[in-house]
């Protein structure tokens, strides 16, 4: 008899071994927004097409491999709890670790800020805090960090450079919390966050057929629901490299963490040339990142089972592409964005918070973003406003992945 679609579970394990054969999904339960569909599994069977003696006298088919996807929907909920003190990285971090190839903490604790200035902030803590993650300083309404996210430069000695100033000098004591930071690769890297962590295993249960899958890897990201008074979701498609139906207790036992999300209030839109740190915010109406993820799966044999698709996969470079909608000028011939589009090689840096909310807080930065179109007045729902698209390259600072990083996201 079958039971609600909406009774269901989805557990994971990372893999030492690319589609290993272990069968154990302890890590963690996914906090996922809906059901997994697993439709999109699929185990090919191919025609025969023999030669016959007869008109409709047919040869069958023919098993072949394995292989489809599936799609996760996640709350972007921030690190869930406050990072003052000496946060560590839940569960969840650490599979949206995977997905985007890096994360960590900016720091392995939170210090203060005892004066300095909106650009270079002092910090009672000496060289903490790693170069090019981002952080949160402040709280609403204290008129310097307001409780925003900011990108450091580099921290040396009690010199904490920031590339996108606070909104005026820090008083003494204000907090500066680090952030778990989810980077992408700059240099050539296999799957996962290691090079003996190649791939992911998932466990769909439901209170009817169950399913196990091996050798995962995303494909997609998509950052929906980012605009004003939305609560961001991460939508992520997952490739499989070999599956079979199982028979697993449930409800399950293993632990998920239900973090609760926050609406997109209170935020900033940080936007200046590159290497201009000054202040400057734009009043956004509606914001997209989209997130062309690269990732190829491998064929080839020496597979765990015998209709195994892929025996690996490659990342691939990543397209990151911004887009927002802004309600246009007054009377001008210059109107600003326009402006931007119509100069050669315009380059600017991009930080956004969504929400000052301590523990819910999640922001996006990028060091280097090309603008990519002119804008035009067009009507949005009765309204003149106008769209920016741009696309984001690899920071200007390469020293490492995490300072190159064409894209960066903070939880905290």
């Amino acid at each position: 008899m079958s039971n609600p679609n909406a009774l269901a579970a989805l557990e994971y394990a990372p893999e030492t071994a690319f589609a290993e054969t272990s069968t154990t999904f302890a890590t963690a339960r996914v906090p996922v927004k809906n059901a997994i569909d697993p439709s999109g599994l699929l185990w090919e069977k191919q025609p025969l097409s023999l030669v016959t003696q007869h008109m409709q006298g047919g040869s069958g088919y023919a098993l072949m491999g394995q292989g489809g996807s599936f799609t996760t929907e996640l709350h972007l909920t921030g690190h869930g709890e406050t990072t003052i003190g000496s946060p560590s990285l839940s569960t969840t971090e650490t599979l949206m670790g995977y997905v985007w190839g890096n994360v960590a903490l900016s720091a392995t604790a939170s210090t203060t800020l005892t004066g300095g200035t909106a650009n270079i902030p002092t910090t009672t803590a000496s060289n903490t805090f790693l170069d090019g993650a981002l952080c949160r300083i402040g709280a609403l309404g204290d008129g310097d960090g307001e409780g925003q996210m900011y990108a450091i430069a580099t921290h040396e000695t009690t010199n904490l450079t920031l590339l996108n100033d606070l909104a005026g000098a820090p008083v003494n004591g204000a907090e500066l919390a680090p952030a778990a930071n989810f980077y992408l690769h700059e240099t050539p890297y296999g799957m996962g966050l290691n090079a003996s962590t190649p791939g992911l295993r998932f466990r769909f249960l439901s209170s009817n057929l169950q399913y196990s899958c091996h050798g995962c890897f995303p494909t997609g990201l998509t950052i929906t629901a980012a605009s004003p008074n939305e609560s961001p979701v991460a939508t992520i498609t997952w490739e499989v490299s070999r599956w079979s139906a199982v028979s697993a207790t449930f409800p399950s036992a293993v632990t998920m963490l239900a973090n609760r999300p926050a609406p997109n209030a209170a935020g900033t839109l940080f936007v200046n040339d590159v290497g201009t740190a000054t202040r400057s915010v734009r009043a956004y109406r509606n914001l997209t990142i989209d997130i062309g993820l690269g990732f190829q799966g491998i064929v080839g044999p020496g597979g765990v089972s015998a209709y195994q698709k892929y025996v690996g996969c490659c990342r691939m470079p990543t397209t990151v592409k911004w887009s927002w909608v802004e309600d246009a000028d007054a009377t001008t011939a210059s109107p600003v964005l326009q402006g931007w589009g119509t100069a050669d090689n315009k380059r600017i840096h991009i930080m956004a918070t969504l929400s000052p909310t301590v523990g819910k807080q999640v922001g996006f930065y990028s060091p280097n973003v090309c603008v990519a179109t002119v804008p035009v007045q067009f009507n949005d729902n009765g309204i003149n406003r106008l769209k920016f698209e741009g696309t984001a390259e690899t920071g200007t600072t390469t020293t490492n992945d995490l300072t190159a990083s064409a894209l960066r996201m903070g939880w905290a």
